[in-house]
């Protein structure tokens, strides 16, 4: 009979251990349950946000607002209209006269500026530079990241919901 005594309280250490890891694990499952509950919650926001800057780059397109273009089209914009003006300029000057050719040669800077500014925005483009990027269009992108990590984020919650009630 002493030897069975000698053993319980090594067997109740052990019975104490394994009630407390049980109950732990439960805790751990609600706690993974709940955040995976907030980060869909986040990505259904994100959603919504990005569909919102979606139509409102499309309104402002559509009305022409500066929020949806970027600072390089913005010059591009300008030189065109400067080459407008140039034009009507040159157009209502006098043959040979030194207005007439002094607007003939801003007509030139402009038209030469406009092939500038229109390689620069190509080559912005391509490398993915701020200034070919409209403000409406750059939230668009922060949204379209916002959304993938709330995604991951979801992912991740989802991976240690199966670790946890593995355990």
């Amino acid at each position: 009979m002493k030897s069975i005594f000698k053993y319980l309280p090594a067997a109740a250490v052990v019975l104490v251990f394994a009630s407390f890891s049980a109950i732990a694990q439960p805790a751990a499952v609600k706690q993974d349950n709940a955040q995976l509950k907030e980060d869909k919650a986040a990505t259904q926001r994100a959603e919504q946000q990005l569909k919102t800057d979606k139509t409102t780059l499309k309104n402002d397109k559509a009305a022409g607002k500066m929020a949806a273009e970027s600072k390089d089209s913005e010059k591009i914009t300008e030189d065109k209209q400067s080459i407008k003006g140039g034009k009507k300029a040159v157009a209502s000057g006098k043959r040979g006269s030194s207005q007439r050719k002094f607007d003939k040669a801003a007509l030139k800077s402009s038209k030469s500026q406009l092939k500038a500014d229109k390689a620069k925005m190509k080559a912005d483009k391509a490398a993915g530079k701020p200034a070919a990027e409209s403000q409406d269009s750059k939230k668009i992108a922060e949204d379209q990241q916002n959304l993938s990590a709330e995604k991951k984020a979801v992912l991740t919650d989802k991976a240690d919901i199966k670790a946890e009630q593995k355990k």
